[in-house]
């Protein structure tokens, strides 16, 4: 019962974004728009983080065998979809400085927010030598996530051009995920549990601004107009 109330949370989000998928997957085909592509991959990176709970923690139930595949789907397929971009176009990629001090100082919040509070949550059960139930969180969290973002976070300050793709899958991922938790933390009360306000309130913080910060990194991503010209005739 423990695990029912974010189950199904995430289920809700993984149907409502799977439609989203495959209507951008369509309009995709159409016209090649570089931001529909980006939406693609951080959607698949919040399967690799919620079916990567599932193959982690070892939920057996009678589809395991489809949560690794998902998993190892996804896996592959965000490692193909960042790989899949040509070196002239993500050279030709620019996002407003704005945007990039906004993402940062909010990614930053998320690291400084989260590390500390896993690392000090993980310190009882390495003490007692015991396997926490959600276990699979903290080394999702604190080995892939949180890496992720504080590398996000570096090519931001560096302002790399691979970060204007990477930076649209962070805040994707943290969107859809963090919606999930908020709305299996808010659904707890139904399965006999104390829902904690206090999380609640920071994940509904969180999962606005990340929402907000996407849909205006959608609006102000673009292809540099002067790179082009900057570029010698021959290697136009």
């Amino acid at each position: 019962m423990a695990y029912m109330a974010g189950t199904i949370s995430q289920d809700i989000i993984t149907i409502i974004s799977s439609a989203i998928m495959i209507l951008l997957i369509v309009l995709y085909r159409k016209c090649k728009d570089i931001r529909i592509f980006i939406s693609i991959i951080g959607l698949l990176s919040f399967y690799l983080y919620a079916y990567g709970t599932y193959v982690i923690s070892v939920l057996y139930t009678s589809i395991y065998i489809v949560y690794m595949i998902i998993f190892t789907l996804s896996i592959f397929g965000v490692i193909m979809g960042v790989s899949g971009f040509a070196g002239k176009d993500v050279k030709r990629l620019c996002l407003s400085k704005w945007i990039r001090i906004a993402s940062g100082a909010f990614l930053s919040l998320i690291v400084c927010i989260f590390v500390p509070m896993w690392t000090i949550s993980m310190i009882p059960y390495t003490q007692s030598h015991t396997v926490p139930d959600f276990f699979a969180i903290f080394v999702l969290d604190l080995c892939i996530v949180m890496p992720f973002f504080i590398a996000v976070i570096y090519m931001l300050v560096r302002n790399y051009k691979l970060v204007c793709i990477l930076l649209g899958i962070a805040l994707l991922k943290t969107t859809t995920l963090i919606m999930s938790v908020a709305i299996g933390e808010i659904s707890v009360p139904a399965y006999g549990l104390e829902p904690d306000i206090a999380m609640i309130a920071i994940y509904g913080v969180i999962t606005i601004f990340s929402l907000l910060l996407f849909v205006l990194y959608l609006l102000k991503i673009r292809y540099c107009v002067d790179y082009d010209k900057a570029l010698p005739r021959n290697r136009r």
